[in-house]
């Protein structure tokens, strides 16, 4: 497949298309994701096929009932609250650049949240996989929030950077500040940390950052 450029950065174009679509949705496997050497029967894979596209579609209603002016005013005050991300067009200089990344899908109204040893690295890893298909669904089929690995690269629409060498520490305390209505995030960060937020937005950033 060729490739195309997408925040000036390679990405390959896919059969199925770089925008999430109830047809694209789900890849069927029968291999489990959890235990080796696990195969569900058909019946297990039927079943968990009606789940998602359950899901799959209670979650397109969600979004649709969403307002976009509230969703932005949200995001733009997140950025006022933080003060240290910064809206980019280009992933290419962040490189091997450790930090957090917040994805923006504004046809949804959604945003991921996360962080990085390389922004750039782990951004395109998100464009680029498929979820399993037995983790398309987590808890419940009625609360299962879609995971940010089911989107396509074109649904990322934004992207804010937050370069630093403090990982994790703030993760937590950057979702726990944004509005639960708008967040992908299916599960808090990876640190109980939280509590440090503010060490984070106060640390000087790097000079280059606000050049690009």
């Amino acid at each position: 497949m060729p490739m195309v450029k997408h925040f000036g950065v390679s990405i390959r174009e896919k059969n199925n298309g770089l925008k999430l679509t109830r047809d694209n949705y789900m890849k069927v496997s029968n291999k489990s994701s959890f235990h080796k050497g696990k195969v569900y029967t058909d019946l297990e894979i039927n079943e968990h096929k009606e789940r998602c596209l359950y899901n799959y579609d209670l979650n397109m209603k969600y979004f649709q009932s969403l307002s976009k002016e509230d969703f932005n005013k949200d995001l733009m005050e997140f950025d006022n609250k933080t003060k240290v991300f910064k809206e980019i067009t280009n992933l290419a200089p962040f490189d091997s650049i450790s930090g957090y990344y917040i994805m923006v899908l504004d046809k949804y109204a959604q945003v991921y949240i996360g962080t990085s040893e390389d922004i750039k690295r782990r951004i395109r890893t998100h464009w680029s996989k498929q979820k399993e298909f037995d983790r398309l669904i987590f808890g419940g089929k009625d609360s299962s929030i879609l995971s940010i690995d089911s989107f396509r690269a074109y649904d990322t629409t934004r992207i804010f950077v937050y370069p630093t060498h403090e990982l994790y520490i703030g993760e937590d305390g950057f979702i726990n500040l944004f509005n639960k209505r708008y967040l992908l995030n299916r599960t808090g960060g990876v640190s109980i940390c939280a509590d440090l937020l503010d060490l984070l937005v106060k640390q000087r950033m790097p000079r280059w950052f606000w050049k690009i």
